[in-house]
C-alpha cells in the first residue's frame, strides 16, 4: 500500500483524464505517502493520546484495521467468485452474494458488476446493501457527482431471462419428457422475451413522448396493458421454471 504498484509499467494515464483534471483526486495522488503514514499511523497515535493508550490505539485502529479491512476486501476476488448465485452470467467465476456484500461494502454483487461494469451499481435492488451505491446518489443530489452510468433494465431482465432459461433447461434434460418439456420451455420463453420488448419499447416511446408533450395518454394505456401482459407472462415463466428448478 505503500508503493507504486508496477510504476515501470503504469505511467500512461491517458485513459482517465476525467481524473487527472480532478484537482483533489490529483492532490491525494501527489500527496499519497504522507495521506497513508497520517492516516494510517498519526491518526491512531492522536487517538490514542486522547484515550491514554497510544500501542492498543496502534493495534486495534491502526494494525488490526488495516488487516481486517484488506481480507474483506480481498473476497471480492475469491469468495465473490466462488461462493454466491449468478443471476445474469456463467460466462465467468462471479457470484452474487448478499452476505458478502456486507463485508465488501456492496462489492457483493460481483455477478451482476462482471457483466454490467459500466453500472455504477453493484446492489441494483432498493433492498441491497451497497454503501458506495448510496454515497455517490447522495453526492449526486449534492450536485457533487454527475453523468452516473446505469445499464438500460431492459438488458438487465434479458439477461437474467437467458439465465433462467439456460438453468431451467439444463435440468429439464435430465427428464423422460425432456424435448417435449424443452419444446414447451423455448416456447414460453419466446412469448415472454416478445412481451419484455414489446413494453420497454412502449416505454422508452412513453419517455420520448413525454419529452415531447406528445400522445403521452394513448401511450400511457398502452405502456399499462403492455406491462399487465408482461406480468402474466412472468407468471406462467415463474410458475415454469419453478416447477423443474
Amino acid at each position: 500500500m505503500l508503493r507504486e504498484y508496477h510504476a515501470h509499467r503504469y505511467h500512461d494515464y491517458k485513459n482517465v483524464r476525467d481524473l487527472q483534471n480532478d484537482k483533489i483526486v490529483m492532490w491525494q495522488h501527489h500527496h499519497y505517502l504522507t495521506l497513508a503514514l497520517l492516516m494510517n499511523i498519526g491518526l491512531p497515535i492522536f487517538l490514542g493520546w486522547l484515550n491514554g493508550d497510544i500501542a492498543s490505539m496502534l493495534l486495534m485502529a491502526g494494525l488490526l484495521r488495516l488487516v481486517v479491512v484488506h481480507h474483506c476486501t480481498f473476497f471480492i476476488n475469491s469468495l465473490a467468485h466462488i461462493w454466491g448465485s449468478q443471476p445474469y452470467t456463467d460466462k465467468n467465476t462471479a457470484r452474487d452474494n448478499g452476505f458478502l456484500a456486507l463485508l465488501t461494502y456492496g462489492e457483493g454483487y460481483h455477478n451482476f458488476h462482471h457483466i454490467f461494469e459500466n453500472d455504477y451499481r453493484n446492489g441494483i435492488k432498493w433492498w441491497h446493501y451497497d454503501p458506495t451505491k448510496w454515497l455517490i446518489n447522495l453526492l449526486a443530489w449534492c450536485r457533487l457527482a454527475h453523468g452516473l452510468r446505469v445499464s438500460p433494465q431492459e438488458r438487465i431482465d434479458t439477461a437474467a431471462l437467458q439465465m433462467q432459461l439456460k438453468r431451467t433447461q439444463n435440468n429439464v434434460a435430465r427428464l423422460q419428457n425432456a424435448d417435449e418439456l424443452l419444446d414447451k420451455l423455448q416456447s414460453e420463453y419466446e412469448e415472454l422475451k416478445t412481451h419484455l420488448n414489446a413494453y420497454y419499447h412502449a416505454k422508452k416511446q412513453l419517455l420520448d413522448a413525454k419529452k415531447k408533450q406528445l400522445m403521452v395518454k394513448d401511450l400511457s394505456g398502452k405502456v399499462k396493458e403492455l406491462k399487465l401482459k408482461l406480468l402474466e407472462q412472468q407468471k406462467q415463466w415463474k410458475l415454469l421454471t419453478q416447477a423443474y428448478a
